[in-house]
């Protein structure tokens, strides 16, 4: 390696470094495959409930002999908020191709290509009584420092009676984020992801 390959070589180091000491607080990291009959995860990813947000970080390498676009969305109920980012190089050395990510969409996958993708999640605000997903406008009331929204008037008097049975219900579910062929419409990715030990929160009691 010559003086001059070495010196880039550390400073590559160095800025990766930095940056990984100034990005988002990783909630989870996932590695699977990209084929063209369907590829999977090592193992689903576990997100605990009760978060104001979570990063997933996906990783994955294109088998042959796949090549094309793949969209990438985040599946399940209740519907959680979910920005894709592209994470390529610090410092581009050209020792690797990086496909092109914009938006929600990999475009120009090919066999062997390695990408990784952040997921920042967001979850809605649940009802801790029933369950229920709730906008900012609802009725709200504050708990040991913690704000709840609730769907209704009867849900926030039976939190009030009762709030420690209910302070830790928070958004749980089955999720998948998936990756899609767009010229075909197959999977060509699937993760799972779960959110929480259990699906649904509250304690049904309450009907809508």
């Amino acid at each position: 390696m010559t003086p001059k390959n070495i010196i880039v070589f550390i400073a590559a180091a160095a800025v990766s470094l930095a940056a990984a000491n100034t990005r988002f607080g990783d909630s989870a990291h996932a590695i699977g495959v990209i084929k063209a009959n369907g590829g999977s995860a090592r193992h689903a990813s576990h997100l605990d409930a009760g978060k104001d947000a979570y990063t997933l970080i996906a990783t994955a390498t294109v088998i042959p002999p796949y090549r094309g676009d793949a969209r990438i969305t985040l599946e399940g109920e209740p519907k959680l908020d979910c920005k894709l980012y592209s994470s390529g190089p610090v410092l581009d050395l050209g020792i690797r191709r990086h496909p092109v990510f914009r938006e929600d969409t990999l475009f120009d996958l090919q066999p062997k290509d390695r990408i990784a993708i952040w997921a920042v999640i967001k979850p809605p605000a649940i009802d801790p009584v029933c369950g229920m997903a709730v906008k900012d406008d609802f009725v709200s009331e504050q708990h040991g420092g913690k704000s709840y929204r609730f769907c209704s008037d009867d849900c926030l008097n039976n939190f009030r009676l009762n709030p420690d049975k209910y302070k830790n219900n928070a958004a749980q579910g089955k999720y998948t984020l998936a990756f899609t062929d767009t010229a075909t419409g197959k999977r060509v990715l699937d993760i799972p992801v779960l959110l929480g030990g259990k699906e649904g929160a509250g304690d049904g009691g309450h009907q809508h």
